[in-house]
């Protein structure tokens, strides 16, 4: 009878696990011991080997986990007198974070999350050396609580009381904490992201940084805070698994699949795709055709020499006020698999990148902000001309290099930010004027403006027709309360999930030649130097990824010159609504990137070489009043413009004003 007892006790059931499904994993990692303190194991195995025992792991980890490295001991083929880890991974018992309740505390269980902030690694004390200060007796004493050290009740070798404790002889552990978040794909619009604490061990420290889409396998257990005697959970945890931070983790079953897949053979999906995309909003079709590409996005690249080409498409819409702008947004928001919404008036350069806080002990911790937390999905942010240049500042190098580097309170780190940014953005003085350019109605400097591939201008012009459409549009939704969809929004997620996991378009060559024609034929209209730079590479490259969105739309691997004629008609579409100077009519790049124009440079090296001619002959200083009317005669410029073209280059240290009245050059 006891014999049998014995034979199904935790522990002899691992020492027969070990001995045969694990053994030659166990010799490899014993080999390399200490280097290699863990052995993982597949809960999925030790379900098929003893269902039984994989049941009581999850009711009772702690003592199954104690077993299973006193099994490792016993059975030890190199008599190491090893301190194994044993890391479970596959576990069946995923929860999701909200659902995490206090019937899972002491349960033995796996969530997923992104991590939101890690700690310093701290060291803490899991044996205690302890000196009898009446007759210097050695007494160890394992430690159990992390916050308090347990010393000896009594000496044994002479009953005394007053120990001291020896540090330098004491054992510890390394040990870090850290927080995850719930996905942002489990969220339903507006709620409030659910948080857990992590306390992470050994050899399972600084495994974790801000930003990571992991899983993490462990005990659930509560705590007490000293300060408000309330009780806390936390999990302790036995294993990290990094997950793929993309689209798909938006779970599909077959029957989805099916669906998606009868979806792309419809002839008209490329239109219905665009159509679903912020359907309460009328018109914009342009617009929303941009965004439903960016919402597939292009294929990332890694060149040999480690050159990241990004895949992810930016957009920014610059409009007059009550356009839907931000109704856009918050529907992009919602339909992207993964998502997060800001807005720029309540947004900190830390909040959109990266903060450093102090944690409880005084150290100081990383804390992910929008664009980390955004990693692989879509970053939607509104009032982007509202925010502080110092904050906005902060997406230079999230927008083109896709990564963030970060240097404070002594912490140096680069986070991925491999986000598509769709912004949108007011002009300057209230509502949009055609007569100036784009740089001087926008509130955004030059590199900022540069890295979005695709400008919208929105405009609110009163028309009849147009107005009557968009009245009834709205009066219609106001009084049914109900939306027609071309695709429900849940299988379009889907359908966007699939996409960008399985869909890797490669360019065709009948693609490439639409492609080397539009560059051509836009740099050629440039080669005189009377005529503004039309376009550079970085428009290529912005075209190049609109065409690989839209072969994604139907499902395709290849892009072809249909996708490629989509994606030049659209950005042809941008150039002209932002890019045409008004003066000459011609397409100048600087102006979509928010530089003056060739014309306004041109006149401000007419006022320079004026002035210089003056100079000559006003004895070293040119007289302000016939600088403007020479100006005006030759030039036919007017005296507002010279006034603040003299200001320009007064701003920029090319001329001073030694006297009343007359102008220098430096």
């Amino acid at each position: 009878m006891t014999s049998t007892n014995k034979t199904n006790t935790p522990l002899s059931k691992f020492e027969e696990f070990f001995s045969t499904k694990y053994k030659d994993d166990l010799f490899k990692v014993l080999e390399q011991y200490p280097d290699d303190r863990s052995l993982v194991v597949d809960y999925l195995e030790l379900e098929l080997f003893d269902p039984d025992l994989a049941d009581l792991l999850i009711e009772k980890p702690e003592d199954v986990l104690d077993a299973s490295e006193k099994a490792i001991k016993n059975i030890d083929p190199l008599m190491s007198g090893a301190d194994l880890n044993i890391r479970l991974e596959n576990l069946t018992n995923n929860i999701l974070l909200k659902k995490l309740l206090s019937k899972y505390i002491g349960k033995f269980i796996s969530v997923d999350g992104i991590v939101r902030k890690t700690d310093e690694i701290r060291p803490r004390i899991e044996t205690g050396v302890f000196e009898c200060r009446g007759c210097l007796r050695l007494h160890e004493v394992e430690q159990t609580n992390s916050n308090l050290v347990t010393e000896p009740s009594l000496c044994s070798e002479c009953g005394g009381r007053s120990f001291r404790l020896l540090q330098e002889e004491s054992k510890y552990i390394d040990t870090q904490t850290a927080r995850i978040q719930e996905p942002l794909e489990n969220l339903s619009g507006g709620t409030e992201p659910k948080q857990i604490l992590i306390i992470l061990e050994d050899d399972l420290v600084d495994e974790l940084n801000p930003g990571d889409n992991v899983r993490i396998t462990g005990t659930l257990k509560t705590f007490r805070e000293e300060k408000s005697r309330k009780f806390k959970n936390y999990i302790y945890a036995n294993h990290i698994e990094q997950l793929e931070q993309e689209f798909e983790e938006l779970q599909l079953n077959i029957e989805d699949e099916e669906k998606i897949i009868e979806l792309s053979q419809d002839s008209h999906i490329y239109d219905k795709i665009i159509k679903s995309t912020a359907p309460s909003i009328k018109g914009f079709r342009d617009i929303k055709e941009a965004i439903a590409l960016q919402l597939f996005g292009g294929t990332p690249k890694e060149l040999e020499d480690k050159t990241r080409l990004r895949g992810d498409i930016h957009i920014l819409i610059v409009g007059d006020p009550g356009m839907g702008k931000s109704q856009m947004l918050k529907y992009v928001s919602k339909l992207a698999p993964r998502s997060i919404y800001t807005s720029g008036k309540g947004t900190s350069g830390a909040g959109l990148t990266a903060a450093a806080v102090r944690d409880e002990l005084g150290g100081w911790s990383l804390e992910a902000g929008a664009l980390v937390l955004g990693d692989m999905g879509n970053v939607c942010v509104d009032e982007l001309d509202k925010m502080r240049p110092e904050d906005r500042s902060a997406l230079h190098e999230a927008l083109e290099q896709q990564t963030i580097s970060i240097a404070k309170a002594g912490i140096m780190a680069t986070l991925n930010s491999r986000c598509s940014v769709l912004a949108a953005a007011n002009p300057k003085f209230g509502r949009f004027d055609r007569y100036k350019s784009v740089a001087e109605q926008i509130n955004l400097p030059s590199p900022i403006l540069s890295r979005f591939d695709l400008t919208f201008i929105l405009e609110d012009k009163p028309n009849i027709e147009n107005d009557r459409e968009l009245a009834q549009h709205i009066l219609k939704i106001h009084q049914s309360d109900s939306i027609t969809y071309d695709i429900e929004p849940e299988l379009l997620r889907k359908y966007i999930a699939y996409a960008r996991k399985n869909i890797k378009p490669v360019l065709t060559e009948e693609a490439m030649k639409v492609l080397e024609e539009f560059y051509v034929a836009m740099r050629s209209s440039t080669i005189d130097e009377e005529s503004p730079v039309a376009i550079t590479a970085r428009q290529l490259e912005a075209v190049i990824r609109l065409a690989e969105a839209s072969a994604k739309v139907k499902l395709r691997n290849e892009v072809l010159a249909e996708d490629a004629r989509k994606a030049v008609q659209l950005q042809q579409t941008c150039l002209r609504e932002v890019g045409v100077d008004p003066e000459t009519g011609k397409i100048d790049i600087d102006i979509v990137e928010g530089r003056p124009p060739k014309s306004e440079r041109d006149k401000l090296q007419k006022v320079v070489e004026e002035i210089k001619e003056l100079q000559d002959e006003y004895n070293g200083k040119a007289p302000v009043s016939i600088l403007t009317t020479n100006l005006i005669d030759q030039y036919d410029i007017s005296e507002e413009k010279i006034k603040e073209m003299i200001k320009q280059l007064k701003n920029k240290g090319a001329i001073y004003e030694p006297s009343s009245g007359h102008l220098k050059l430096v």
